[in-house]
This record gives C-alpha cells, sequence and structure tokens, in this order.
C-alpha cells in the first residue's frame, strides 16, 4: 500500500468532523465533547502531514493530542450519564490522565518521544467505559440499536483502543518478527483506524437534534 493511500485513510477523520461542523447547531449538546475531538483529530492530522514533509517530529503535537483526546472523551462519557452513580469518578479519571500524562511525558521526559505507558493506561479505560455504555444500550434501547449513536461510538472506542492496547504493548515491549509482519501490524492499524473513522460519521449523522420545550398552557 503506498504512503498516499495510507494518507486518504487517515483523513478519513475529516468525514466525522465536517458532518459535525455542519450539524452543529443542531444536535444534542450532549455529544459536543466527541464532536470536538473530532476537530482536534483533524487538525492534529493537518498538523502531522505537515510535519512529515517538512522532516519535522509531530511526537509532541502527537503526545499533546492524545492528553487532549482522553480528556475530551471523558468528558463525552459524563455527558451520557456514565457518573452519574459515582459522581467522583469522573474527577478521579481526569486527574489520573493528568497526572499519569505529566510523569511520563515531563518528568520522565518522554514528551519528544512517544508517551507509550499513558496511551495504554488511557485506552484500556477509554475501552472500560465504552464496555459499560455498550451494555446499558443493549438494555435499554427499543429502537434500532445500529442508529444510536452514543452505541456506534463505542462500537468504534472499542475495535480502535483494543488493538492500539496491543501495538502499543508491541512497540513498548519490542516487536518481534520480520519487517514485513511489522508493516503488517501498522497496515491493520490505518485499516482499523480508517473503519473507525467511517463509524464515528455514520454516528455523527444518527446525532439527534436538540430537544424542544414547550410551556404548557
Amino acid at each position: 500500500m503506498s504512503y498516499t493511500l495510507a494518507a486518504i485513510f487517515t483523513f478519513s477523520i475529516a468525514l466525522a468532523a465536517i458532518i459535525g461542523g455542519v450539524r452543529f447547531r443542531k444536535i444534542d449538546p450532549a455529544y459536543y465533547p466527541f464532536i470536538f475531538c473530532m476537530w482536534l483529530a483533524l487538525g492534529n492530522e493537518i498538523l502531522g502531514f505537515i510535519f512529515s514533509h517538512i522532516r519535522h517530529s509531530n511526537a509532541i503535537n502527537n503526545n499533546i493530542y492524545v492528553l487532549l483526546e482522553s480528556l475530551l472523551f471523558t468528558w463525552q462519557f459524563q455527558r451520557w450519564g456514565l457518573f452519574k452513580r459515582v459522581k467522583v469518578l469522573f474527577p478521579l479519571i481526569l486527574g489520573s490522565f493528568i497526572i499519569f500524562w505529566i510523569i511520563e511525558g515531563l518528568i520522565f521526559g518522554k514528551i519528544y518521544s512517544t508517551i507509550s505507558y499513558f496511551r495504554i493506561f488511557y485506552s484500556a479505560v477509554i475501552v472500560f467505559m465504552s464496555i459499560n455504555i455498550l451494555n446499558e444500550k443493549l438494555m435499554t434501547e427499543k429502537k434500532n440499536i445500529l442508529k444510536n449513536p452514543a452505541f456506534l461510538i463505542c462500537l468504534g472506542f472499542v475495535l480502535y483502543y483494543t488493538y492500539k492496547i496491543i501495538t502499543s504493548m508491541f512497540w513498548l515491549y519490542g516487536l518481534g518478527g520480520s519487517r514485513s509482519f511489522r508493516m503488517n501490524v501498522v497496515w491493520i492499524m490505518i485499516y482499523i483506524n480508517l473503519i473507525t473513522n467511517l463509524v464515528y460519521a455514520i454516528a455523527v449523522l444518527c446525532i439527534p437534534g436538540k430537544q424542544r420545550f414547550s410551556l404548557r398552557s
């Protein structure tokens, strides 16, 4: 597969970002954190594309992005009501992400390279939170579950971040095998990223409009 095709697949996040921008004023505000993250992801991809062409490292912007992504997605789960029973979990998870990122990125000086342990940690937390939402939607959704945006988004989360955990551990502890095997691992990630981005785009299309309230006479 060519670099050009890989870049096109990577920029598939633009679909969800653009649809979210077009529909932003009409959609339920409960999904704003997810839309914000789609815009942020597109901006980071553009920045990374520019840096790669001027031969500048994109490690710092990627590391900042994963922190912001983890915070925005946790905020999204909060908007879905995941922490309504144990409200203290919301600030605890946010705080753990920030502290973990600071320790690995700044204290241990990994900001100029890939912050691997943080990626594994926050990916695992997102997968765990996603499974909780998926279980809830499967039990409560009475309509077509595949048209439920929260269900679709969490489905994408589980697919993408599970594989991200696996690949991060490979790179962290040494990925054995031939060069072709390592490249296959990378390309699988690119395909999963494409599928996930398409699921996100469908989810954004399925986000309901703002609720209208009327005064009773």
